[in-house]
């Protein structure tokens, strides 16, 4: 049940970062995908420090996909990749 949330929360982080830099190359589907790695990537460093379980929602491991999503697509955007 987890980590269907932390795809969720990828792809509206990417449909977000979507509307706040609307010029970026690449589309949509670049960047949700983009966004929902970094909330799998996050998500799965919360589980890793113990914080939750793939099974469960936990706040704790929300916040830290979604920290996870905006930082990947930040650095995108930064790096202008």
């Amino acid at each position: 049940m987890g980590l269907i949330f932390w795809i969720i929360i990828g792809l509206l982080v990417g449909f977000i970062a979507r509307y706040f830099f609307p010029g970026r190359p690449g589309g949509l589907v670049p960047t949700l995908v983009l966004a929902t790695v970094g909330a799998l990537i996050g998500g799965y460093i919360s589980t890793y420090m113990n914080n939750g379980t793939l099974a469960t929602f936990d706040p704790h491991t929300m916040l830290t996909a979604l920290v996870g999503a905006l930082v990947m697509t930040g650095i995108v955007k930064i790096l202008r990749i």
